[in-house]
């Protein structure tokens, strides 16, 4: 695991305000682009699949969410925005702590074309995912403190 902090930088090089943040909650790093780096390295280093595929999908969806539809692309803009939508679905499928309804959910907003109920299910996906990568982030910051 000391490789993560190789690849990502000692904890002694992670800014003691960064790291102070960073341990408090899991927001906090996924919230930040060094801190979602940090994380992704460890979980690579410990070979956490499984939260990687999750921090993916958390990604995807805060991108999503932050979608800004061109108003000049029209259709075809929106329709590769569902598609991305469909697309992080096939992904968060395989996560198995997001609850089903969620998925159903987001599932019948992008069939409905209900942009506010989709921005509401993603929402949700990016609760449930951040709560599915409770346990990694448990071992980062554990990891973390120990490095103080």
């Amino acid at each position: 695991m000391d490789n993560c902090f190789t690849a990502c930088g000692s904890a002694d090089d992670i800014p003691k305000a960064d790291l102070d943040r960073f341990t408090d909650k899991i927001e906090n790093v996924l919230n930040d682009e060094k801190g979602r780096k940090l994380f992704r390295n460890f979980m690579s280093t410990s070979k956490f699949k499984a939260g990687k595929k999750a921090l993916l999908v958390w990604e995807n969806t805060e991108r999503l969410l932050n979608y800004k539809e061109n108003a000049e692309s029209g259709s075809q803009t929106h329709r590769n925005y569902l598609d991305d939508v469909l697309d992080l679905l096939d992904k968060a499928e395989k996560i198995e702590e997001i609850d089903f309804v969620t998925m159903e959910r987001l599932i019948t907003a992008v069939q409905e074309d209900n942009r506010e109920g989709i921005v509401e299910g993603l929402e949700l996906l990016k609760v449930e995912t951040t709560k599915a990568l409770r346990r990694e982030y448990t071992k980062l910051r554990e990891r973390l403190l120990n490095k103080v």
